[in-house]
């Protein structure tokens, strides 16, 4: 038997080197705490004995009464409770959350009746005394609710919460991501990971200020999630599937259209064959219009004049027509590209002939499945299994290189309890995501805005699938863990982890430029504009650019990092709960990134190419303790970095390592970088003023290392010249934060929280500026940004209900950030003196606040409701789930006139956004069925995008002076109530409308089709048949109604995103006893 235990520890030591690496561990569990007293007397029982039922885990009260169960999972538990002499109790119910003590407080009968025992519901806390923080906990049955598909979704949906992991103002860089305490971040970037399959979590902590100290590398907030662990004894599976059916992304015309911004010139026989601007024509009264009765050539012969008006010309780009094209060519040396206008026009139908891919669904597929390992299970201490797997599918807003983005991610999760005392658990993760980079800037092509705008307007961009490069980004982690429980009130675990973070960024298929297709009889063309082509190459009338700077990125960036952590958790006495770690991380960062510049001669610019090793290690000590009417933790945090590296000692002005004169052969001299330490004190307190309300206040320093990626870099183009310089030495981050809040419970089933929160940042990285008469002109990596966080948050949570729940939360959020020293250093006194006297650059800035709320409702059937038929309740198991967002419009700056000391005097429309669920569940004995709608976008409400106004000259400024906004001194719009994302209805035509300071009715002459507004005298006029005369108030109140005055962004494909889409879902689980 003792051999037979020997080589069971053996295979599980096996496992734990098979499993190999492991990260920061933190917080993954809770604890049940109380007092046990005789239910007669009200005395104190010492002695009794506590188990938490399918567990090991137990305790046994001291001589007051007292008892801790510490390790306990985060869900539902139920815990036996005996001894001799009393009735045994089990007390059923119990919520577990993590990092979170749920107190259950024991009242044992005197035994009458031998054998009699008593089930007790166990009272369900709304408010939580111990949590000095605000922290919500979701757990996995709330997360089915929501119409959501991803980790970040839920997150989002909190108080101070925007952008997914933007918290309380902090950058998603600043969050970190647990996953049963598994750092899940990019050490190249601090870029949080959270595409985790839903089917794997158990419960979701979001806490948003105070952290703990064994808590490090974080600023912002704390997103934990803890995944479901498989059965001892039974098998469990569940599977999503969500299908969006196919449609367009955006609002109005398809790109692709002949009508459209991009093809209309091209295709619309009113201008394509002679051009936008008409037949040619005497403009008699000089209005850049073409008017009846003025002069013109009859071009095409069909005795009327044939062409766009001014308004319509410049609403698409200027083309000088299809005859034009068809002489120039003709006229040339080549007699092979000898082409009719209309076979002209054939070749470019040739070159714009891609079609968007709206036959393609977006879907998403989640699904898991845990239990019993097979035939080994048991003898490896009840080895136990649950994996996941999860893929998105998400078609563009239009077709680029690729046509969809698509990510995946795949979990195992395996658990084994060595002995009642000791647990191992071994965690895997691999996930891949396909998306495509931006040739100018880092910026990854995905949501419909960035889209938008890279595509500004070059047809080539849209019609090509050569032009941005193609990225394939993996990461995996590999993670154990083992804990070892020395009594009832002491354990410790000791984890290591390894994550991986692998980047592929390449061009897109070679053209095949062998001129194959027949496009017009006798003239051959090759696949253009497909595929990716290193020479420039004209389309068509040099309408579309084939190739040359295009698929500019690439990236083979390997990075990894290793960490050790041992942590101790002591429960010293009942009120005093210390915590103790130490950590250690190795990182290993291989960049090699850049951008090609010369395709000949394989050259990059700002290429980065470093192998660096650098180092973190910290200890942490914490005492939570506990009173019936006062909570504390307190702790101390110790880190400590080392960029273990040497770096380049030059002076910030050397032209010989700077500019283009640098030598590859010269030596230059390199410093050994200096370590760092820091001391972080962290503290937190809750009182309890009532059983239904508590007040808690919270305070600490948080250091967070900066981005690796722009610390380590020194970037070069194609002359040598240094344009982007890192600095390793670079000090942390550094955010002080303090918390004062407010809980209250209502009508023993709504929490309301008032919390207000303050953070001071400083030290945060910047980018300065060094120039020089020599040539040198670079950007260093700084720490001289700081920022000011302030805001209150009012939270109302119901999430115990038969019939209906809900949530609902605002945030109101001001923000002042500036920078410290110069923004631009020069070598040369005088150009220093004077940016000095005209900088801006310590100016702050201070953009008015733009509160937000959400608002979450859910109503329910309960399961058996109503009549049964044949075993099923037709009225039962229905739910609708209606989630709002809103957010108050930014405040943006229009100041055509210049005028000093302006910003921010015009609004945008307020941003507004719903999502309908709509279910029906199904219980078939241990089989669960789903049935689901997601309507996003539930009202068709139309968000004007400001990405893309760059399709006509002036695109933006056109549409900026055509709104009626609130009078100002700072432009000279027509006054009124619009706001910048005011629209005119669909299907209006544009009416010109323009504001004149005075007129002088009797000798000034307006344009016909024009209304005038006149500020003095506040008429809307137009000048008609030689004379002024007010404008019919039916017809103007129907121009005002509609908006028909507004000057609208050329490219109307790309103005409205997201239209009303519909989900259709199934989720069936399945346990197997």
């Amino acid at each position: 038997m003792r051999m037979w235990k020997r080589w069971k520890m053996y295979g599980i030591v096996g496992l734990l080197i098979f499993g190999m690496f492991l990260p920061l561990w933190s917080g993954t569990t809770g604890k049940i705490a109380g007092t046990v007293v005789d239910q007669r007397t009200g005395q104190p029982l010492p002695g009794v004995n506590l188990m938490v039922e399918g567990t090991s885990l137990g305790a046994v009260t001291d001589e007051n009464g007292n008892y801790a169960i510490l390790y306990v999972p985060p869900g539902e538990h139920s815990i036996q409770v005996s001894m001799i002499g009393y009735t045994k109790t089990r007390i059923t119910d119990i919520r577990v959350l993590i990092d979170q003590t749920a107190r259950v407080d024991v009242k044992l009968e005197p035994e009458v009746l031998e054998g009699k025992a008593v089930t007790v519901v166990a009272e369900r806390q709304i408010l939580r005394p111990d949590v000095a923080t605000s922290v919500v906990a979701v757990s996995s049955d709330e997360v089915k609710e929501l119409p959501v598909s991803r980790i970040e979704n839920v997150v989002g949906l909190q108080a101070g919460i925007q952008g997914g992991l933007q918290i309380r103002g902090g950058g998603s860089d600043q969050a970190l991501v647990l996953m049963d305490g598994v750092t899940l971040r990019d050490p190249r970037n601090n870029a949080p990971i959270s595409t985790v399959a839903l089917s794997a979590v158990k419960e979701i902590s979001i806490e948003r200020g105070g952290f703990n100290a064994e808590y490090g590398q974080v600023r912002s907030g704390i997103v934990n999630v803890v995944t479901r662990e498989g059965e001892k004894e039974s098998y469990y599976t569940s599977l999503e599937l969500k299908y969006s059916p196919p449609k367009p992304k955006h609002f109005g015309i398809s790109p692709f259209d002949k009508n459209s911004f991009w093809l209309r010139p091209y295709f619309d026989d009113e201008v394509c064959w002679y051009g936008t601007k008409g037949e040619p024509y005497t403009d008699l009264n000089s209005d850049s219009n073409w008017e009846p009765g003025e002069p013109f050539t009859d071009l095409n012969g069909d005795g009327r004049w044939t062409g766009w008006d001014k308004y319509t010309q410049r609403e698409y780009p200027e083309f000088e027509g299809w005859y034009a094209v068809s002489e120039r060519l003709m006229s040339d040396n080549d007699p092979t590209n000898d082409l009719s206008p209309l076979g002209c026009q054939r070749v470019y139908m040739w070159e714009t002939r891609r079609q968007p891919r709206w036959d393609e669904p977006d879907y998403n597929i989640d699904g898991g499945v845990g239990g019993p390992v097979p035939l080994i299970g048991k003898a490896l201490g009840n080895l136990r299994f649950f994996t996941a797997y999860r893929r998105y599918r998400e078609m563009l807003v239009v077709p680029l290189t690729r046509d969809d983005y698509v990510d995946y991610d795949w979990s195992m999760k395996l658990t084994s309890d060595i002995t009642p005392s000791m647990k191992l658990m071994i965690n895997g993760l691999y996930g891949k995501q396909f998306t495509m980079q931006d040739n100018w800037s880092y910026t990854y092509l995905r949501t419909p805005e960035i889209i938008a705008s890279a595509l500004g307007d070059r047809p080539g961009t849209l019609f090509g699938t050569g032009v941005y490069s193609l990225s394939d980004i993996a990461h995996k982690s590999l993670s154990a863990k083992f804990t070892h429980l020395l009594s009832e009130r002491t354990f410790y675990e000791i984890s290591l982890e390894r994550f991986w973070r692998d980047y592929h960024t390449y061009p897109a298929k070679t053209r095949d430029k062998t001129p194959k297709y027949e496009v017009v009889p006798g003239y051959y063309e090759d696949e253009a504009p497909f595929g990716y082509d290193w020479d420039d190459e004209l389309g068509i009338g040099g309408i579309m650019v084939f190739g040359g700077f295009t698929c500019k990125r690439r990236d083979s960036t390997q990075t990894s990092s290793t960490t050790f952590k041992i942590d101790f958790t002591s429960q010293v006495n009942f009120s005093n709960l210390v915590k103790t770690g130490f950590e250690f991380v190795y990182n290993d960062l291989n960049f090699n990134y850049g951008a090609m510049a010369n395709y000949s001669n394989v050259r990059y610019e700002q290429h980065v190419k470093l192998h660096v090793f650098p180092i973190r290690t910290a200890f942490y000590i914490q005492d939570k303790l506990e009173t019936k009417g006062f909570i504390m933790n307190a702790g101390l945090r110790f880190d400590y970095s080392n960029s273990n590296t040497t770096w380049w000692d030059v002076d910030p002005f050397d032209k010989y390592f700077f500019t283009s004169l640098y030598d590859e052969s010269r030596q230059f001299p390199k410093k050994k970088t200096k370590p760092q330490w820091q001391l972080s004190p962290r503290l937190g307190i809750s009182h309890p003023i009532t059983e239904n309300s508590k007040l808690f206040f919270n305070y600490g320093h948080f250091k967070q290392m900066p981005s690796y990626e722009t610390l380590f870099r020194i970037g070069r183009s194609t002359d040598n010249r240094v344009s982007i310089f890192g600095d390793p030495n670079l000090v942390l981050a550094k955010t002080i934060s303090y918390e004062l809040g407010f809980d209250q419970t209502l009508f023993n089933n709504l929490l309301v929280q008032v919390a207000a929160f303050y953070h001071d940042i400083f030290d945060q990285q910047n980018t300065t500026q060094y120039i020089s008469p020599t040539g040198v002109a670079y950007s260093k990596t700084t720490s001289t940004s700081y920022q000011d966080i302030r805001g209150v948050e009012l939270t109302l949570r119901k999430s115990r209900g038969r019939w209906w729940t809900f949530f609902g939360n605002y945030t109101y959020q001001v923000t002042t950030s500036g920078h410290f020293g110069r923004g631009i250093i020069y070598q040369d006194p005088s150009q220093q003196r004077e940016y000095d006297e005209a900088t801006v650059n310590l100016y702050q800035e201070r953009p008015i606040p733009r509160p937000y709320a959400r608002l979450n409702l859910s109503v329910y059937t309960p399961d058996q409701f109503g009549p049964r038929w044949k075993g099923f309740y037709p009225l039962g198991g229905y739910m609708a789930n209606l989630l709002l967002n809103w957010q108050e419009g930014a405040w943006v700056t229009w100041n055509p006139k210049g005028i000093p000391a302006i910003a921010n005097n015009v609004q945008q429309r307020d941003w507004f956004d719903s999502v309908l669920r709509l279910s029906k569940t199904w219980n078939i004995k241990n089989l669960r069925i789903e049935g689901f709608v997601d309507i996003e976008n539930l009202f068709n409400y139309k968000r004007m995008s400001l990405a893309n106004f760059g399709g006509k000259p002036n695109d933006q400024i056109l549409y900026y002076s055509s709104l009626h906004l609130p009078r100002s001194k700072a432009y000279d719009n027509i006054p009124g109530h619009d706001k910048i994302g005011d629209y005119r209805k669909p299907g209006v035509p544009y009416q010109p409308m323009y504001g004149r300071g005075k007129i002088d009715y009797a000798t000034e002459i307006g344009e016909p089709g024009v209304i005038y507004y006149d500020m003095t005298t506040k008429r809307y006029v137009e000048y008609v048949n030689g004379a002024w005369q007010d404008v019919e108030k039916t017809r103007l109140k129907q121009i005002l109604d509609t908006k028909a005055y507004i000057d609208m962004p050329a490219q109307t494909s790309l103005t409205f995103f997201n239209p009303r889409q519909l989900f259709f879902g199934i989720r069936i689980s399945l346990n197997f006893d």
